[in-house]
């Protein structure tokens, strides 16, 4: 067999910005609390996509989450690519991310999973993490749990400090049928089908939501048979194929992948390796007619949530971020409230990587707050920053 591609970091992120990835990297200097450097190539392409795709996201004052005219055309470039923080400034599940259990190993995948979707406990054992710039291994005691749905043996919960969190087994071993897979996996109970578009999920594609994914895993549970195509050069190209959309707690996934292609196949990186099916036209065929004929067309939406602009003001509480520079009419620009509430983004100001007059990119999950709440544009869900350069064609926008 093949060694397999690890692909399940980078979800539906193309191939042109990888390529521009990889060509705005730049060093920074070293710190005794931390060092720069690509923790993992997918993380880097993470960060810097995620900036590519920005300009899709905030752009009405009336509505940050809408899209509109009220930016002029600029371009964003990322100047760096990762941080490796030092172990007093990581979270808990950054700290701890292996354990073995009877021989098996199992790596996190660094993903919070709720508890309503924790089982049964399966014992304690030891979890290890190691802190790169010392090169020093720590170990604890962590509480393991078992998922529902979900065989043991493939993905566990891990309690660390009061969270669970995903861990996978790390040896590759695919099922040989699809059936095989429903058996370790119960999919339509851990994977909602939303989103999809036609072929490439970029911002040209069409989109949809679906209406409803019952038929959809019907059709796939009935592919029993199916067997696993073992083809690492397999990939969609020009088919024609509807690619879905999967956030999953219980398996740790955030905005990965699933294809159904016309010629009858199933593919998907929501395992982290790649997982590819041979279901047959039929059963391909009808799921994508059931998806088209039941969805609504939607706006492209992105990889990350983002703001970009200039940090105006820096406090013990929160970061201002005032995104007139990519506006038209400066006038028209919106100030963000950032609070640092989470150490993922309050160890940026701590460590001085972010100072005010910076243009930035802070990425969020959730929401942000609507312009009519009490607390308008306030982000309280902020993971990470970036110094970003601005320009307008050849020309820089100047901090």
């Amino acid at each position: 067999m093949k060694t397999p591609r690890i692909i399940n970091s980078v979800g539906h992120i193309d191939d042109d910005l990888i390529t521009a990835a990889t060509e705005n990297k730049k060093k920074s200097k070293f710190s005794p609390w931390l060092k720069w450097g690509s923790i993992a190539a997918c993380f880097a392409v993470i960060v810097i996509a995620g900036t590519a795709l920005f300009p899709s996201l905030l752009k009405e004052k009336e509505d940050p989450q809408k899209t509109g005219d009220r930016y002029k055309d600029y371009y964003i470039h990322a100047s760096e690519s990762a941080i490796i923080w030092s172990w007093e400034y990581k979270t808990a599940f950054e700290k701890y991310t292996s354990l073995t259990i009877n021989d098996v190993e199992y790596s996190s995948k660094g993903n919070a999973v709720s508890e309503s979707l924790v089982s049964d406990k399966i014992g304690t054992y030891t979890i290890v993490g190691y802190d790169e710039i010392t090169d020093k291994k720590y170990t604890a005691n962590a509480e393991v749990y078992s998922l529902h749905n979900v065989i043991a043996d493939q993905f566990i919960a891990v309690k660390i400090e009061d969270n669970y969190c995903v861990f996978k087994n790390n040896e590759y071993n695919p099922p040989h049928t699809l059936g095989e897979l429903f058996e370790q996996v119960d999919l339509s109970k851990v994977i909602g089908l939303n989103r999809f578009s036609e072929s490439d999920s970029t911002p040209d594609s069409k989109h949809y939501l679906l209406n409803d994914d019952e038929y959809i895993w019907k059709v796939l549970s009935e592919c029993k048979e199916a067997p696993f195509i073992d083809d690492q050069n397999w990939y969609a190209g020009d088919r024609n194929y509807l690619s879905f959309t999967i956030t999953s707690e219980a398996l740790g996934d955030y905005k990965v992948a699933m294809y159904v292609t016309e010629d009858g196949y199933f593919w998907t990186n929501a395992f982290s390796w790649q997982y590819l099916f041979d279901i047959g036209e039929d059963a391909a065929v009808r799921i994508i007619k059931y998806a088209k004929e039941n969805s609504v067309e939607a706006d492209y939406e992105s990889y990350q949530n983002a703001i970009v602009g200039t940090i105006t003001e820096i406090t013990d509480e929160h970061i201002l971020v005032d995104d007139s520079v990519l506006c038209e009419n400066p006038e028209d620009g919106i100030t963000y409230r950032v609070l640092l509430n989470d150490l993922r983004i309050s160890r940026y100001v701590e460590h001085g990587i972010i100072k005010v007059g910076n243009n930035v990119q802070i990425t969020y999950e959730g929401e942000i707050y609507p312009a009519n709440a009490t607390d308008a544009n306030t982000i309280n869900s902020a993971v990470s920053a970036s110094k970003v350069i601005i320009s307008e064609g050849d020309v820089l926008i100047p901090e």
